[in-house]
């Protein structure tokens, strides 16, 4: 049999990306019991889970807590948790109405497909940042929209560049559907949109009439004392959609995440979702609601500012006495990412399988772009432990001090 007659189209373009390439070949240098040292995904602290305040919130459910946690459940979310997000994000500018502006999502992963779905048709255009996080760009690919980019730099996404991209795009005759921005902490380049750029941003969309999907995930994992406020918390006509999740900030593996935006919005994707899963993890959720409810959130978040400043300064420190002079980066003022620029002719993606050979995986900055740039690295300091972080930089820098 010929497994590849019956794939559908979209079935068909399912390939391996470069992470999973990472993963497969970390596994079989496991079989083979070698270490390899992750500077890859963004993934938490695994010593700084909450996992004691979890297991509190499920031991102290009642009997009759337990009949609504194991049914099934509203395809928004239960109302707990809605209500419990909606008064804390009053904490971060952002205002939205538990009822009708917000749905509960498996991470907000989920809430970068339904948008796809419920708002890409195949041909419009959506306009990105360069680069990207690489797993927005494969949740809109099943659309088929027209992806552009619009440059960044340390302070985030160039309104100038923006409009510049939007102006090329009229001149086509098209006009622009949605931006898809992250800006807070940026991935990969962790930048920080200052508030007049995000003033300017807002106000191009009204200018040129275009929705805004603001993904915020790493956004609370800040090492600085003032932050400018969401995107959304300027918006007062309803076109910015905002997502955020747990995953960053407590626990990856619990799957929530959430999705504001205006309520006939909601009532599309709420169908939409309905057709999929139905409703999320409700043991999750009530977990969840009761440590928003408890303070649990905050304290853990503060917990991991610590956490992550410490390691992003080891690696910093390690970068700076073992890279090459020519490689380039700056210091993030939070999230969990470092990005590199290397010279021109240091492909970066070529590069990659080589690291792996000698023990330490990142990711190529390739993944990021919709276009072919292959001179930069995203590393990672969330999840490996400070000893991995100064054993994988010291690896990698004598190779590219090779290439260089």
């Amino acid at each position: 049999m010929n497994p590849d007659k019956y794939y559908s189209e979209l079935g068909a373009s399912y390939e391996p990306g470069v992470l999973t390439t990472v993963v497969l070949a970390a596994e079989e240098l496991a079989r083979q019991g070698k270490k390899i040292i992750g500077l890859t995904g963004g993934m938490y602290d695994v010593e700084s889970f909450p996992w004691k305040e979890v297991r509190s919130t499920l031991v102290d459910a009642s009997e009759d807590d337990w009949k609504v946690m194991l049914q099934y459940g509203g395809t928004r979310g239960i109302q707990p948790l809605r209500e419990e997000i909606c008064e804390w994000m009053k904490g971060h500018s952002i205002e939205a109405d538990p009822y009708s502006e917000i749905m509960i999502m498996t991470g907000s992963q989920e809430a970068l497909d339904i948008v796809a779905r419920i708002f890409m048709d195949p041909g419009d255009v959506v306009i990105v940042g360069a680069p990207t996080y690489l797993s927005a760009l494969t949740a809109f690919a099943p659309s088929k929209p027209d992806i552009r980019e619009a440059k960044l730099d340390a302070d985030g996404m160039d309104p100038e560049a923006l409009e510049e991209t939007i102006k090329q795009v009229i001149a086509e005759g098209k006009e622009v559907k949605l931006l898809y921005i992250i800006p807070t902490f940026q991935n990969p380049m962790s930048s920080m949109l200052t508030m007049e750029r995000r003033e300017k941003i807002i106000a191009l969309a009204k200018k040129y009439d275009f929705l805004i999907l603001e993904d915020n995930p790493y956004g609370y994992i800040t090492f600085e004392d003032e932050m400018p406020k969401p995107i959304k918390a300027l918006d007062d006509e309803g076109r910015v959609m905002y997502t955020s999740t747990f995953s960053k900030i407590v626990s990856p593996g619990m799957r929530i995440g959430w999705l504001v935006a205006r309520k006939e919005f909601i009532v599309k994707m709420a169908e939409a979702k309905g057709s999929t899963i139905i409703s999320n993890d409700l043991v999750s959720q009530y977990a969840a609601a009761k440590l928003f409810e408890r303070g649990d959130v905050d304290r853990q978040i503060e917990k991991m500012k610590k956490v992550y400043r410490k390691k992003r300064d080891v690696m910093l420190e390690t970068m700076d006495t073992y890279f090459p002079k020519e490689a380039k980066w700056n210091a993030p003022k939070g999230g969990l990412f470092l990005w590199v620029e290397l010279p021109e002719d240091v492909n970066a993606t070529e590069l990659l399988m080589e690291a792996v050979g000698r023990g330490v995986a990142y990711l190529p900055g390739s993944s990021f772009f919709n276009s072919e740039v292959h001179n930069h690295m995203r590393l990672n300091y969330s999840h490996p432990s400070i000893d991995d972080i100064v054993e994988g930089i010291k690896i990698l820098g004598t190779l590219l001090k090779e290439r260089v």
